[in-house]
């Protein structure tokens, strides 16, 4: 019924506009579509497939208005493991991987999602709207937000919230959907200053206040020599602040360098170190190098194994995010735009094709060649 009504809503709105007199409609200055796909694989065989198609209008009253559709295939390979170990979770997607059962035959674990978000700009101020549903996850989320630029447009401030609804229904054993919810509220405010003409420096923070199902239904822990259900507690504050520096190098070349702390009422904390080098190496060709270090402290209920006790004040994680360790993740990334292939063929002036490689390992022993290949087409 409320995916219903959230479809029902927003056929609504777009009927609305579409039925105001001729006089009173904007009159559109600029539009534009792309359509993007994007392939994602690591080693371990998780890949994930997904299409993007955006629509784009800026009206002659200052009012501008993007549409998002995405499509997304996840495909995780069963492994043969036990429950409750850190394999069972993909490290780069977070997906949580089918364990192989002698007595079925073999199979992939597949998730489709569908997701869609509409945004409103004017004068500094946007709204959106925006809804996911997947076959077990329906996910709806509304923001709004303002920005405004002071000292001769050097200075900008920018402040929005949000609030997000998600209502899960895991499969259970039986073959049943079970019921559960998650809240989200957010605030975020960041200050970007432009230092001189070639740097520019930017702050902000975020506070997040999450109530409901916070852990993986499908995930089973070892409580003294027993498989449970991994279970979390149902609310959790969440904090950050960031800082990123940009500096532009000369030779059409630019270093950006990147700081976060977090922390959260789970005992959580961690920090976040990135450096990201950008090189233009003709008209067509860009380059980007990333580096990134992280570091965490553990959240207070986690253990390594529960197998010799019982759960921490009834709550129990086999999540190894929860735990401490750091991770380091450094590649590459280009993007061709090939336009002068084949004689300049006019929707080649529109194409963007992006490779990335990127290696990734922690102190829990996982490691992941990551691949991602895109292609983006603008209309």
């Amino acid at each position: 019924m409320k995916r219903f009504w959230a479809k029902t809503t927003v056929l609504m709105v777009l009927s609305a506009l579409m039925a105001q007199p001729a006089t009173a409609r904007l009159k559109i200055q600029e539009n534009s579509a792309t359509y993007a796909l994007n392939m994602f694989s690591d080693v371990e065989g998780v890949s994930v497939f997904t299409h993007y198609i955006d629509y784009a209008l800026k009206s002659d009253s200052e009012i501008t208005a993007s549409f998002e559709w995405v499509h997304d295939k996840v495909i995780v390979p069963a492994i043969d493991a036990a429950p409750g170990t850190p394999d069972l979770v993909d490290a780069v997607t977070s997906a949580s991987r089918p364990i192989i059962d002698p007595q079925d035959a073999f199979e992939d674990f597949v998730k489709i999602r569908n997701s869609m978000q509409a945004t409103v700009d004017y004068r500094g101020a946007n709204a959106s709207y925006y809804v996911s549903s997947e076959n077990d996850y329906f996910a709806q989320m509304v923001a709004g937000g303002y920005n405004r630029n002071f000292l001769h447009d050097n200075f900008n401030l920018s402040g929005g919230a949000s609030y997000s609804w998600d209502d899960i229904t895991p499969y259970q054993a039986d073959g049943s959907q079970g019921s559960a919810y998650r809240n989200t509220m957010h605030w975020n405010l960041v200050a970007t200053q432009i230092l001189t003409t070639t740097s520019r420096v930017r702050f902000g923070v975020e506070l997040n206040a999450v109530t409901g199902q916070q852990h993986d239904p499908y995930r089973g822990v070892y409580v003294a020599g027993e498989i449970e259900s991994e279970l979390h507690p149902t609310s959790r504050s969440r904090r950050n602040a960031f800082l990123n520096f940009s500096q532009y190098l000369g030779n059409e070349s630019s270093l950006k360098a990147d700081f976060r702390y977090y922390e959260d009422d789970w005992e959580v904390a961690s920090q976040t170190y990135g450096l990201k080098l950008g090189q233009r190496i003709s008209r067509e060709v860009t380059v980007r190098y990333r580096y990134r270090y992280y570091t965490q402290l553990p959240a207070w209920f986690y253990r390594e194994d529960y197998r010799n006790t019982t759960s921490v004040g009834g709550y129990q994680t086999a999540d190894y995010r929860l735990g401490s360790y750091g991770a380091h993740l450094f590649g590459g990334h280009i993007t061709w735009h090939p336009e002068r292939l084949l004689g300049g063929v006019d929707f080649l002036e529109h194409t963007e094709l992006n490779f990335t490689y990127e290696r990734y390992f922690n102190s829990n022993n996982f490691t992941a060649n990551v691949f991602e290949t895109s292609v983006s087409i603008a209309f």
